[in-house]
């Protein structure tokens, strides 16, 4: 394997997944047909990098004999997995130059647009599928959402208008049902949804609460409050993922 002669382009891109990935591409000049086996080689580094630019070698397998002297285009790509948040770009070198590329850091702020929950044996996990949430006080079920819960009373979808979303000082209420009300009883699931702000990356974790709402039944009116709460404690993770 030997360095192509020069580097051309240099590009980055994240991938869309969890943990973050970030893919590099590459196009470069090497001086005669023949070559094969391009790829992006990295420099070992026992610390991470100081100036958070990450170094590879771009390197082919040169072709044998005797072969047209006549410079060709090369393409090669790497995908770095579990990258450190202190990365800045990545540096490729060839035999006659090296070229630097810099991730864009400048990009407004991504939005999450999947919600996953999990809570132990009570509520296994709740993904969550957003849509824009009503006005303050006004509760409102966008056609678009959509809720998976899995938890003690089995695996449950709900879309669009089985679905509400209410503003509240806590921040979005996102509320089912789980059990019509009926001569047992009726029971609800409700979690808080906090603003999540990604800041650029392509999930946040965090922790909230969610409730399951127990309704008295239509037959038995006992003395006491007509509703009781189981209230449990929910890990969440916001995501910006590719929407197909």
């Amino acid at each position: 394997m030997a360095k192509v002669l020069e580097v051309t382009e240099v590009r980055l891109s994240t991938l869309e997944s969890f943990p973050p990935q970030l893919q590099i591409r590459a196009s470069g000049i090497v001086p005669t047909s023949g070559w094969s086996q391009p790829q992006l080689m990295p420099h070992v580094h026992s610390q991470p990098s100081p100036d958070g630019i990450y170094d590879f070698d771009f390197i082919a397998e040169p072709p044998e004999g005797i072969v047209p002297q006549l410079t060709s285009v090369i393409h090669a790509s790497y995908v770095m997995t579990n990258f450190a948040d202190t990365l800045k770009g990545v540096r490729v070198h060839a035999s006659l130059n090296s070229k630097t590329t810099l991730l864009d850091t400048g990009k407004p702020d991504r939005h999450p647009n999947r919600y996953t929950f999990s809570g132990g044996e009570a509520v296994k996990r709740v993904v969550f599928f957003p849509e824009t949430p009503s006005p303050l006080g006004e509760s409102k079920s966008p056609a678009g959402a959509q809720l998976e819960y899995n938890g003690t009373e089995g695996q449950l979808t709900f879309r669009g208008n089985e679905i509400s979303q209410e503003e509240t000082v806590l921040g979005t209420v996102i509320s089912v049902v789980l059990r019509p009300i009926a001569d047992a009883g009726g029971l609800d699931f409700a979690l808080a949804l906090p603003p999540v702000s990604l800041g650029g990356k392509g999930h946040q974790e965090f922790e909230t609460m969610g409730f399951k709402i127990y309704r008295s039944g239509r037959m038995l009116k006992p003395a006491g409050p007509e509703l009781t709460y189981e209230v449990l404690n929910l890990k969440g993770i916001a995501e910006d993922i590719p929407v197909l």
